[in-house]
């Protein structure tokens, strides 16, 4: 698995191969002597007054580039091909965060529209979704607890018409004792052109509606704080992990949600509040808001002013969740999907717990039901941080690859040739492996042909772990030894694999 060590985390760019990752190119980008005497004298720590990426986006032709430049935010458009060539230098205000600590989503679109969401003052208080390098500057309502209410933003898609954006915030309509945060999905048109009035330089097409993933019940268990997404344009899937608070029962489950089902929700009607002493009531919609007419009226503008909330939840696509487990946190995901022997489109889930572990799932596709295949232990051992802080699925490589405060690593996807016999293989049910009867070897369908005749392939339901083999005979009984469990994970039997970095310590 290669492996690659960055020892300047901050104040660089690094331009890497994608299967050794290999070092191509450095681009040393530091923050200037007067901002980092500036961001000390204003109270900021030595270790924060650095310049730390925090954008790193591409429009096919020029890489465009936003580091938090010791609290003064900068923005470069760079050559692909040579990052240490600037074509154009930005301000970042409202385009990166000023702290190094602050959640950020950001992409671009083909057309160049540069959309993100993050805090957008030195404070880190507030809170906006905004649009810029197009022909117009489009925000959120600057402090407005109806819009965004402290948000932790955890990723963004886009569609043909729309930017989707999925973050948690404090549930404003939550009416009860204390504080309770909720999943959130917004939605702003691509073409919004703003107000003229009230929503001078503000969407109005600004719409944002709770993502439901719980466990059903008389009294349903809400994991109601998102931590990870990724979507599938090809499917219409959003894939998102989720947690309980920290205070609360510990739990993490995957769900996965339909575009459909989100515009649906987005078509109803919404959640208002007369006043602040009144209890939140259900408003009928309007016609209006929340189209991407590329216009705006007055009836538009009046609507998006006072609705944004939208009353019915987006639920998920299956009753429970894909996955659940009451004893961990995940974090990440990434999904691939792949045709196998028997069904044309398998998903297979990689999700990251906050030790560093990254569990390999597979979705079931005739009853949405989960396997967990193997567990990985990636990182190296002596890291004085385990944490992963990004995780992505490349087709290109059928690889995973992670990012953490020390390097990048890429894991294949599969782990075929850890099974030895062809009743390993196939108990495996990895949808990646399969026993090739010509080579006698558990690998991938050859030249990425599942329905070849000579490859063999179950894959229809979880993993096989106590089918038993000969173990042959031992050296000091003289008898047949005690038939053991089949390792189809290997090194640990009977739970999935932990696949480590080198390949010398994968042997039982």
């Amino acid at each position: 698995m290669p492996w690659s060590e960055i020892n300047e985390q901050k104040d660089n760019l690094y331009r890497l191969s994608l299967k050794g990752l290999t070092n191509l190119e450095k681009a040393s980008w530091e923050a200037s002597p007067h901002e980092l005497l500036m961001c000390q004298m204003k109270g900021q720590s030595e270790e924060s007054c650095h310049n730390f990426v925090k954008v790193l986006l591409s429009n096919g032709r020029k890489l465009f580039a936003c580091g938090t430049s010791a609290f003064s935010p900068s923005c470069t458009w760079r050559e692909m091909e040579n990052i240490n060539h600037i074509t154009d230098t930005l301000r970042g205000v409202a385009k990166c965060p000023y702290s190094p600590y602050a959640n950020i989503t950001s992409l671009m679109t083909l057309s160049g529209q540069y959309f993100a969401g993050s805090p957008m003052d030195f404070s880190g208080t507030d809170f906006a979704i905004i649009r810029d390098l197009g022909p117009s500057s489009l925000r959120t309502k600057h402090y407005n607890a109806l819009w965004l209410n402290e948000p932790q933003f955890v990723g963004s898609f886009e569609t043909d018409a729309f930017v989707y954006f999925v973050f948690r915030e404090e549930a404003v309509e939550y009416m009860n004792c204390g504080k309770k945060v909720y999943s959130r999905i917004a939605r702003v048109c691509k073409n919004d052109t703003g107000g003229a009035i009230m929503l001078k330089d503000n969407w109005t097409s600004f719409v944002k509606a709770r993502l439901n993933c719980s466990l059903p019940g008389e009294y349903p268990f809400y994991l109601d704080e998102v931590q990870g997404m990724t979507y599938l344009p090809d499917e219409g899937l959003l894939y998102a992990t989720f947690t309980t608070p920290h205070n609360s029962i510990p739990g993490s489950a995957v769900c996965a949600f339909n575009l459909t089902s989100i515009n649906e929700a987005f078509r109803g009607d919404f959640k208002y509040q007369r006043n602040a002493a009144s209890a939140w009531e259900r408003a009928p919609r309007s016609d209006y808001h929340g189209q991407c007419s590329g216009g705006s009226s007055n009836q538009m503008e009046d609507s998006a002013y006072n609705y944004q909330l939208m009353d019915s939840a987006v639920h998920p696509t299956t009753e429970r969740p894909l996955y659940f487990n009451s004893m961990e946190t995940l974090t990440h995901i990434a999904v691939d999907v792949l045709p196998t022997k028997v069904h044309r489109a398998v998903h297979v889930m990689y999700v990251a717990t906050v030790e560093g572990l990254v569990k390999k799932i597979s979705v079931l596709a005739r009853t949405q039901t989960t396997c967990v295949l193997e567990i990985w232990k990636p990182l190296p051992p002596n890291l004085p941080d385990s944490t992963i802080y990004s995780m992505h699925f490349l087709k290109d490589t059928e690889s995973v690859y992670l990012g953490t405060n020390s390097g990048v690593l890429r894991i294949p996807a599969d782990h075929c040739a850890r099974h030895q016999s062809k009743q390993a293989c196939l108990n495996a049910m990895d949808p990646y492996c399969g026993w090739n009867e010509l080579k006698l070897k558990c690998m991938p369908p050859p030249q990425h042909d599942p329905l070849a005749s000579h490859w063999y392939q179950k894959a229809t339901e979880c993993p096989i772990l106590n089918h038993p083999v000969d173990g042959g005979w031992s050296a000091w009984s003289g008898g047949p030894t005690v038939l053991k469990s089949q390792v189809t994970a290997a090194c640990l039997c009977p739970t999935p694999v932990i696949v480590k970095p080198d390949p010398d310590e994968m042997g039982c």
